[in-house]
């Protein structure tokens, strides 16, 4: 049923795991979670009363010996600096005050409440053992009472610990059910699907007279011995083949025709549009793992004076996406020329190297250069892997290519986005970078024994994809799709989702794992909604309907927070823009290809989302001094909003005229 209706098995296969998986997991976590709490909870009260006592002792007693130097309680000098400094060391403590004999406040240290604090559920939802109190300390001058020292505890310190560790243990709980998913699908693919489609080629061939391939054995029960059934055949062929004289051989070709090898039958290797997954996957996580925190990284080191620090933020981002832009009119041709899989092992040594490079870099501008380092050979990559699964898919025009792919990419980047921001939150930056360059070798090692299909070699001078990619056939609606759509859609991704949602949520108090938990809200869109995607773009829906409705939904998520701000309005506007560039972002690519069915669309595609993003980012940075976030977010809602109705209007005019 699912092959009828062109649906790829994989995209089906992992539509139904992940949700299965996810439920397990989550389903365990949380149980085990609360009851981790509670009993963490009930076990820490009485520990962090001690400690709170004890942090009250040892301040009374640097004031008790400035007394006994005979200073006065009223007239200590740096007080004020000392309680402040106390009250930074202990997240346990809420306030510091220490009091005359008549009840005075001589100095006072209390600690503002940040937003992680309170978008904390109410006491009366949370319940934990810690609740508010004051411990009062006198202070003694000789046997005389001059005052006392009240500390007041943190009723959020545990709650917001714990609610920190939950999160973070979900997380990796969402990316271990993903990475399952993922592993899953290379599973079946290596023991079902691929003899599965080795044994269809091989009967497909043979009945048409073709023996002079055979296939790798493998897979299970029946797949295995009809492989090697079919063998059998082309091998039992070419040794009778090398017997007969050439002017028995001539006989035979002219009476029988068919195809026999000369010597051993060749090794039969079947591309699909799944080979992509594993190492790209893998690949993705590893150039990723700095998404969420990447601006405020690049903030805390050294910068020339004439940086502004707002841009020294954005300043590898758009190293990463000029590089980008520039090997983007390459990326198919080089492809085509050395082939996906040589393209794709050859970017993984630089990969590494330039991961490494970040986390110990000192300075911005190292951090803009190896950004942009890896950002080149990024985009190699993923064009590599793209033209595998487009030269793998007999479809031309479907979706089904571009949606894996971008399935795929926004799926490590997810993956990549969470584990950088759990690591680097717990070990700090350096850790999470040197943790991507271990899956980037990881990633090699997979792609040099997935991409070994014939989608992977060199294509021939002859290919017409090879021929039609020179060529740019901009039509109306084409232009219209290009600067309506993808650039708003591209500039929105880089400005919104990488440059001021880091900035504004870190601002605000969040650290990097909280980032990186509201970052990957946008990529965890394609992951639920993806194959749908495919699906409907594919069927009665179209490209073009998804495409209208998908701009619109990401301009109106950014137009939401013209009406209401915060760290929830954030959440749920990344939410809303991950669904709709989800339902959008394939079937963009489909369009093209359905526009111009050569090919040639989607050179300029990718050139204008990489020029909008740079445009985009490069823009907002300049003006975020003086104009704020809030200014161009709404200039980017109106940037959406405006963009798709041009497109809809020229795609009316067009058809009009057509008919």
């Amino acid at each position: 049923m699912n092959a009828r209706l062109g649906l790829d098995p994989a995209q089906v296969l992992r539509s139904r795991l992940f949700p299965l998986l996810l439920a397990l997991v989550a389903g365990t976590v949380f149980a085990v979670g609360i009851f981790v709490i509670g009993a963490f909870d009930r076990a820490v009260a009485p520990e962090l009363n001690k400690r709170t006592r004890l942090i009250g002792t040892i301040v009374r007693a640097e004031l008790q010996r400035a007394l006994e130097l005979g200073a006065q309680l009223q007239a200590v000098a740096g007080l004020d600096k000392y309680l402040s400094d106390t009250l930074a060391k202990f997240s346990e403590v809420d306030a510091i005050e220490v009091l005359a004999a008549n009840g005075s406040t001589v100095a006072v240290a209390r600690r503002a409440t940040g937003v992680t604090e309170a978008a904390l559920p109410d006491a009366a939802e949370t319940r934990t053992f810690v609740d508010r109190g004051s411990y009062a300390l006198p202070i003694l001058d000789g046997n005389l009472v001059v005052g006392e020292i009240r500390i007041d505890t943190s009723p959020t310190f545990v709650r917001t610990r714990l609610r920190e560790v939950f999160l973070d243990v979900t997380v990796i709980a969402l990316v271990a059910a993903l990475v399952a998913v993922e592993l899953t699908l290379v599973l079946i693919a290596a023991a079902i699907q691929r003899p599965f489609d080795r044994v269809l080629h091989l009967l497909d061939a043979q009945q048409a007279g073709d023996f002079s391939q055979r296939a790798k054995p493998g897979g299970l029960g029946g797949l295995a011995r009809a492989a090697e059934r079919f063998s059998d055949h082309a091998d039992d062929l070419a040794e009778r083949w090398a017997r007969l004289s050439s002017e028995a051989r001539a006989v035979v070709t002219r009476n029988i025709g068919g195809r026999i090898a000369e010597g051993r039958p060749a090794l039969l290797r079947v591309s699909g549009v799944g080979d992509i997954r594993p190492p790209l996957f893998l690949y993705v996580i590893s150039t990723e793992v700095a998404v969420a925190f990447l601006p405020v990284y690049s903030r805390t080191l050294a910068r020339p004076d004439w940086l502004a620090p707002d841009l020294a933020a954005a300043a590898p981002l758009v190293c990463y996406l000029v590089a980008i832009a520039i090997l983007t009119p390459f990326g198919g041709r080089l492809s085509q020329r050395f082939g996906a899989r040589r393209l794709f092992l050859w970017c993984i040594p630089a990969t590494v190297l330039s991961l490494t490079a970040l986390a110990m870099a000192t300075h911005v501008a190292e951090i803009a250069l190896w950004r942009g380092v890896m950002a080149a050979f990024y985009a190699t990559a993923t064009i590599a892997c793209q033209e595998y699964a487009f030269r793998a898919s007999p479809d031309t025009g479907s979706t089904k290519p571009m949606g894996a792919f971008v399935a795929v990419v926004y799926g490590g980047v997810f993956c990549g986005a969470a584990l950088g921001g759990v690591i680097a939150g717990r070990f700090g930056f350096p850790a999470a970078l040197f943790s991507g360059a271990a899956f980037a070798v990881v990633a090699g090692v997979v792609g040099a024994i997935a991409l070994r299909g014939t989608a992977g070699d060199p294509a021939s001078r002859a290919t017409p994809i090879a021929a039609a990619s020179l060529s740019w056939r901009l039509s109306p609606k084409l232009i219209s799709l290009l600067f309506g759509v993808a650039v708003p859609m591209s500039a929105t991704t880089a400005v919104f989702v990488w440059y001021l949602t880091p900035l504004m949520l870190t601002a605000a108090g969040s650290g990097p794992a909280e980032v990186a938990r509201i970052v990957m809200l946008y990529y965890f869109a394609v992951i639920l909604f993806g194959p749908a995607v495919t699906v409907a773009s594919d069927g009665r829906a179209g490209p073009r309907f998804l495409v209208v409705v998908g701009a619109t939904v990401a301009g109106l998520a950014l137009l939401s927070l013209s009406a209401w701000s915060g760290f929830w309005a954030v959440t749920l506007a990344m939410a809303l823009l991950g669904i709709g560039h989800t339902v959008l972002r394939a079937p963009l690519y489909a369009f093209a290809q359905r526009t111009d069915p050569s090919g040639a669309s989607l050179m300029p595609l990718r050139l204008c989302e990489r020029v909008g993003a740079i445009l985009g980012l490069g823009l907002c940075a300049f003006g975020l001094p003086a104009l704020g976030p809030d200014a161009g977010i709404r200039a980017l809602a109106v940037f959406n909003l405006l963009g798709v109705s041009a497109f809809v209007m020229v795609e009316a005019y067009q058809n009009r005229r057509s008919s």
